[in-house]
């Protein structure tokens, strides 16, 4: 499978040299990016895109891949399994190299066998979910596992004293929250916590956040614990905190974007999460990053900026190594060893897995900091 897929590749950078030849121009290497690019969390998908954009300009601006410019082709998923699986067709079409994205779990799982039938290598910055993850295919990821993720959470939440906690689902990407509250669930009753019930939202059976926030209320419980991008999460605390409710809420790493705290305003004052990066790193190489970033887009880079660069890094270095070498993509992939990322070495596992460090926060005069 993977030999096929090289040779297609290996074509493709060949016959970019008749181009040369013809017409002075070398063929472009398109790399196919994918993401949630409208409606409700849409930003972290913007994110993604806005870091790409960046990491693109900078290999074309020192020679591109082996003299050939990387090229991208931008497609909106719309969060929606069926339609990122027939991108994924559209992009084998179009013979691109591989693939960056998806964001969300459950269109990276709808995604997986169109992208293991074109043999297309596939780099999710932060697909998590833990059935994903250990299996020998053509998507790897940059992110931590949700088992990783939800398992430092419980202790925290532990650590803390919580003792019985309220979960809400958002039933949209449920291949993330599923697998994430599963995991959760696990590690917290193992520190003797309880599960007092979840709550699915964003199903077919309901509209709007009014009867979550009351049925999570209802439940009794320490803390709250939203497992839901920025913009749902908002809503929920909004909700919450305007039936006078005083307990903590916890959200899942995924909401953890500036979206959420110009969404949810006061509401989401002290709200506890997960990220993925430092985001007060005073290093050269990310504080660089950083202001370009802000100085072209007006916004400060998020998690799905930092993981998408770092999945463009593994990405172009691949193929870099697959040019000189003639070694396929995927195994190439596979071979590289602690290149550096924004924050962090990059390496991927035999199942083209990896692991990120975290950091836990809180919101505090809306702002993201050490808690």
């Amino acid at each position: 499978m993977t030999g096929l897929r090289a040779l297609k590749t290996l074509m493709i950078l060949g016959s970019s040299v008749l181009g040369l030849a013809a017409c002075g121009e070398p063929e472009p290497v398109r790399v196919g990016f994918i993401a949630g690019l409208s409606g409700a969390g849409a930003d972290t998908g913007f994110a993604a895109r806005n870091a790409l954009l960046m990491a693109v300009d900078d290999v074309n601006a020192n020679g591109g891949i082996d003299g050939h410019p990387v090229e991208l082709v931008i497609r909106d998923d719309q969060k929606d399994g069926d339609i990122g699986r027939s991108h994924v067709d559209e992009f084998s079409s179009l013979n691109v190299a591989a693939i960056i994205g998806p964001i969300i779990s459950s269109v990276g799982n709808a995604m997986l066998p169109a992208i293991n039938e074109h043999q297309i290598v596939t780099i999710s910055p932060t697909v998590s979910a833990f059935e994903l993850s250990g299996k020998d295919d053509h998507l790897f990821r940059i992110n931590s596992t949700t088992r990783d993720n939800a398992k430092s959470y419980a202790l925290h939440q532990s650590r803390l004293g919580r003792k019985t906690i309220a979960i809400a689902l958002d039933q949209a990407n449920a291949t993330f929250t599923n697998s994430w509250a599963d995991e959760f669930t696990r590690a917290f009753t193992g520190y003797g916590g309880v599960i007092v019930g979840s709550v699915p939202f964003n199903n077919t059976a309901q509209i709007g956040f009014s009867l979550p926030a009351e049925q999570l209320l209802a439940l009794q419980s320490d803390a709250i614990l939203l497992v839901a991008n920025s913009f749902d999460s908002a809503q929920l605390a909004l909700q919450i905190r305007k039936r006078g409710a005083t307990h903590p809420i916890i959200a899942a790493e995924w909401a953890a974007s500036e979206q959420l705290i110009a969404m949810g305003g006061a509401a989401v004052e002290g709200m506890e999460l997960l990220q993925s990066y430092d985001r007060n790193d005073q290093s050269a190489q990310f504080r660089s990053f950083a202001q370009a970033y802000e100085t072209r887009f007006k916004a400060r880079p998020g998690y799905t900026s930092v993981a998408t660069h770092d999945a463009a890094t593994m990405l172009f270095s691949g193929l870099k190594q697959q040019a000189q070498t003639g070694t396929p993509l995927r195994l190439a992939l596979l071979q590289l060893r602690d290149i550096q990322g924004l924050q962090q070495p990059l390496n991927f596992d035999k199942y083209g897995d990896s692991q990120r460090k975290t950091y836990h926060v809180v919101i505090r005069d809306g702002q993201f900091v050490a808690p």
